[in-house]
């Protein structure tokens, strides 16, 4: 009877869910995953090791 009950409760939340995201209110990409200013990108490609932004956008797609 239990178990019953946690699958009926399961059921509703999922058709909840579902019904939210039709609307569009529950899944956003939140703002703070958004690109950001330049100077944050900047920062975090150089703290993953990649170019600055600057020498990035510079340089040539081919080497010649």
């Amino acid at each position: 009877m239990e178990k019953e009950r946690i699958d009926l409760l399961k059921k509703v939340a999922i058709a909840a869910v579902m019904l939210r995201t039709s609307e569009g209110d529950s899944i956003r990409i939140s703002e703070y995953r958004l690109r950001g200013n330049e100077w944050i990108t900047d920062h975090r490609r150089m703290l993953l090791g990649k170019r600055n932004l600057s020498s990035f956008r510079t340089k040539r797609s081919i080497t010649r």
